[in-house]
């Protein structure tokens, strides 16, 4: 049950920490990613902020982890390495992370390799408070939330960072520091946008699933020799050709890692890495989870085939546009365009042209709180997708519903929590529903922190020192 709670007290940001506003001209299809070649540098720019007013205090509380396992595997549990594996990310062997910040300490795990590799651990909630009651939050505690957010983001060669905070449906603050380029003072704002990169897959599960409820195609019906003509493999295998997009959007589609096609140029373009994926051998679709950027690289151009759309002004019509969002675009590697942070990349490399509908989205912290609050049927505004779908989606893989694991284009961390990370080259960014009506969102470039699900207890440390939440 979602609490009421009045916001009594008006909520400001320093004069210091102002910024000016910057209209975004971004349209989907034009330009591409922000990128500099060269070693991150901590930027040191004062943040842009904004800050709006609405009402709560709500909890909650963590509920047990779905393994992600088929009852009857006998692996459950143990992280998979052969080719029926069926298991979800754990945490590994401690490390020391050089940081001052309380948040190392309570998620001390070993950094990610390339692309995400999800883990569904999630801190317990502390209740959210806004009228400077029950935790005595100060006037200028947003003041207080963006100094220490700037100071655990803009170190260890980090570039900029912003985040964006939502309560009830309304985004109450948003806030960005350092610069779009390494090297050069021109300060980020919030109204810039930075690589998603997984964060791709919630937009493209929403888009895949709205197509299942208009009946274009059934969640579990075959459509792998669709999907495999549609990229030019004539003769699928009979696995491949059993795949459905349930599968897909859950990761149980039998695909393996692929890293060497999406980020070691093994491929050109993701039409071309689903052409390798669905013209080899796989798994037994539905045996086993394996998180695969390849399922949704697949499930990208599954949307295409089945619309003879192009999948990024699909996903405009089904989601983006109905939402008011406007300049979220698929990027390239190179070539940044107005209105975007550059992210520190190694020269040569094509992985945004690979990932596609897997990981290559741009977009605001804004616009990320606002996707996946149209999850949230207990706020107004648009919602791409019916209760039943909802349901689905926040149901983990050979899981039940409140337990933590992966949805449907998902990161589920208990009951009502839900959201998704993403990490490339240079990119960390979170999004989360807590579940208490605040969706909070953060994006950065540059490689802290080593591990992305850390921007959790970053933000919630940031939250305590702005006195939203007890520390």
């Amino acid at each position: 049950m979602r609490l009421a709670l009045a916001f009594a007290a008006a909520v400001l940001v320093a004069a210091s920490c102002g910024g000016t506003a910057r209209v975004s001209t971004g349209v989907p299809g034009e330009g591409a990613a922000g990128v500099v070649a060269t070693p991150a540098a901590a930027a040191g720019s004062g943040p842009a902020t904004s800050t709006v007013e609405p009402s709560r205090d709500r909890s909650g509380e963590r509920d047990a982890v779905s393994t992600g396992t088929s009852p009857d595997d006998p692996s459950a549990g143990e992280r998979g390495l052969g080719p029926a594996s069926s298991t979800v990310a754990s945490p590994t062997a401690d490390r020391d992370v050089p940081t001052a910040s309380a948040a190392t300490a309570r998620t001390s795990r070993q950094p990610q390799e390339e692309g995400d590799e999800p883990t569904f651990e999630a801190e317990p909630l502390q209740p959210f408070v806004l009228d400077g009651g029950a935790t005595g939050a100060p006037v200028d505690g947003w003041a207080a939330f963006d100094a220490n957010l700037r100071d655990a983001l803009l170190r260890n060669g980090n570039v900029s960072a912003s985040a964006a905070v939502m309560i009830d449906g309304d985004i109450v603050h948003t806030v960005a520091f350092g610069n779009r380029t390494y090297g050069r003072i021109d300060p980020v704002e919030d109204v810039d946008r930075f690589r998603i990169a997984s964060i791709s897959k919630t937009l493209t599960a929403i888009t895949l699933l709205q197509l299942v409820e208009e009946g274009v195609v059934g969640l579990d019906e075959p459509v792998g020799e669709r999907v495999a003509g549609y990229v030019g493999v004539t003769a699928p295998s009979a696995s491949v050709a059993a795949i459905t997009p349930r599968q897909l959007l859950n990761h149980t589609a039998g695909f393996g890692k692929y890293q060497s096609v999406f980020f070691g140029k093994g491929a050109e373009d993701c039409r071309q890495a689903a052409a390798i994926g669905l013209g080899g051998p796989i798994r037994s679709p539905g045996g086993g989870y394996e998180y695969s950027n390849m399922s949704y690289c697949v499930a990208g151009m599954l949307i295409e085939a089945l619309t003879g759309e192009d999948y990024e002004r699909v996903v405009y019509r089904a989601l983006l546009t109905p939402l008011g969002i406007s300049g979220p675009r698929l990027a390239a590697t190179f070539d940044p365009g107005p209105d975007e942070a550059l992210h520190p990349t190694t020269l040569g490399r094509n992985y945004m042209e690979t990932l596609h509908a897997a990981g290559a989205w741009i977009a605001t912290p804004s616009d990320l709180v606002t996707v996946l609050d149209s999850l949230d049927l207990d706020t107004a505004g648009f919602k791409p997708l019916e209760p039943a779908t909802l349901e689905a989606m926040t149901t983990p893989v050979f899981g039940r519903r409140g337990q933590r694991g992966y949805g449907l284009g998902l990161l589920l961390y208990g009951p009502g929590r839900y959201g998704h990370t993403g990490t490339i080259e240079g990119t960390h960014a979170m999004v989360m529903n807590r579940g208490d009506g605040v969706v909070w969102a953060v994006t950065v470039s540059g490689p802290y922190p080593d591990d992305t699900p850390r921007l959790e207890p970053i933000i919630n440390d940031a939250f305590a020192a702005g006195g939203f939440i007890a520390g």
